[in-house]
């Protein structure tokens, strides 16, 4: 830990380099934020930093800029009780509350929330779900429409009521034994842990119509999806005209799995989690959703590692438990 007058010089520099995009000087950080104490001790404690790796010295004249690792110790220790303002908590609440009363689909939820993160941020925004695991069938019907079609209808936990058509031939005797017997299985676990032979075993002469049920219910809830919002963003962003870090973003675009592989981190977390430059001098910061303590997606923002993270996270954060709320009450 750093004593208490580094963490504000600290503090400062990365304030201030996220206000200004400039080097930030010793005498800067004294006449600002410490009146009592000396540009000379404020520029050794600066020195101290720099031999720590929390800050770096672009070039021998300049000052200095916070270093990855600095960015880590402010997220970490230096935000703690940073909230956001109450006039964008009302506001997130507002178009939440119409999303909840229009949208009963949750994938719907889940791309909406990409785009809200992205307007608020003025970054690239993404979000992806839902997750299978916690994707939960309540109970399920087979109504017979023609000798090769049956209408299926099942309704979730969260409440959502769906139906397929289901081309197949079958017995019509069989239909109200194959409900059930769906039903009683999906009520214990998600469709992406079904075993489709227990259930062929049961009614092997329905072979053909349990097998089209089990693909089209798969497709459903196996299928996660990945939106991004915010492309707009990119050029008005100072750092992106460097061609580098240009290059790691649209890679990034273009590469869904580097995002699920943050988002997997995130929802291991349970919480907010941040990759500060590890990715070509890009910031990730992420955010899991739960529903009756199950993943059901997650969202975030990536950006150049000199965001103004006093906002964003306390942003993120705010719509997580948002989300998380809204989706644990359609649950019930």
């Amino acid at each position: 830990m750093l004593t208490e007058r580094e963490e504000l010089i600290l503090k400062a520099i990365v304030e201030e380099y996220i206000n200004t995009g400039e080097p930030i000087s010793s005498k800067v950080v004294a006449s600002k934020y410490c009146p009592f104490v000396s540009s000379a001790t404020v520029r050794n404690d600066m020195g101290i930093l720099e031999e720590m790796g929390y800050i770096t010295q672009p070039h021998p004249s300049a000052g200095r800029v916070p270093s990855p690792k600095g960015y880590k110790y402010y997220i970490e220790n230096l935000l703690l009780d940073c909230k956001l303002p109450s006039p964008q908590r009302m506001r997130i609440r507002k178009i939440l509350s119409n999303l909840e009363s229009e949208v009963r689909d949750i994938r719907e939820i889940i791309k909406t929330t990409s785009w809200l993160i992205a307007q608020l941020s003025k970054l690239l925004a993404f979000s992806y779900g839902p997750i299978s695991s916690g994707r939960f069938i309540k109970k399920l019907w087979l109504t017979p429409i023609d000798d090769n079609n049956v209408l299926l209808i099942y309704m979730t936990e969260t409440g959502d009521v769906e139906h397929r058509i289901i081309h197949a031939r079958y017995n019509p005797l069989n239909l109200e034994r194959l409900s059930n017997i769906f039903s009683t299985k999906l009520e214990k676990e998600s469709i992406d842990k079904l075993d489709i032979r227990e259930i062929l075993a049961l009614l092997p002469e329905e072979e053909s119509l349990i097998k089209e049920i089990f693909n089209s219910l798969k497709r459903e809830y196996s299928y996660a999806e990945s939106y991004i919002e915010g492309t707009d963003y990119i050029d008005k962003i100072p750092e992106f005209n460097d061609p580098e870090i240009l290059k790691s973003l649209i890679n990034i675009i273009n590469k869904e799995e580097l995002v699920i592989e943050q988002i997997n981190a995130a929802i291991s977390s349970g919480d907010v989690w941040t990759s500060i430059g590890e990715r070509g001098n890009l910031t990730f910061i992420v955010v899991p959703y739960f529903a009756k303590n199950l993943p059901i997606g997650a969202a975030g923002v990536v950006g150049p590692i000199r965001m103004n993270y006093k906002y964003i996270i306390p942003l993120l954060s705010y719509i997580k438990n948002c989300i998380s709320d809204m989706l644990s009450v359609r649950w019930r």
